[in-house]
């Protein structure tokens, strides 16, 4: 069927000027990207706690590493699946 209704109807200037200006921008710098804070701030801490334990095995603080690193790694999965979407 053909016809007005199966046509979506243009976008507006304003809208149509968004879309544009996203598209020439280009993606950004990567460093610039808010999850790096976050994931830079997690992998300092884990970081602190080996060096806090001066190279002696702590079962505590191995698993609060392992708890640090797996919330860098989700936080950087998601953001990776995130900018696929994109």
């Amino acid at each position: 069927m053909t016809g007005p209704e199966s046509t979506p109807p243009p976008p507006s200037p304003a809208a149509a000027a968004a879309q544009a200006a996203r598209a020439a921008d280009g993606p950004g710098d990567p460093a610039d990207h808010p999850v790096l804070a976050q994931v830079r701030a997690l992998l300092d801490e884990a970081a602190q706690i080996r060096q806090a334990t001066d190279g002696e095995f702590d079962l505590d603080a191995l698993s609060r590493q392992s708890e640090l690193l797996t919330a860098a790694h989700d936080a950087l999965a998601a953001a990776l699946e995130d900018a696929g979407r994109g």
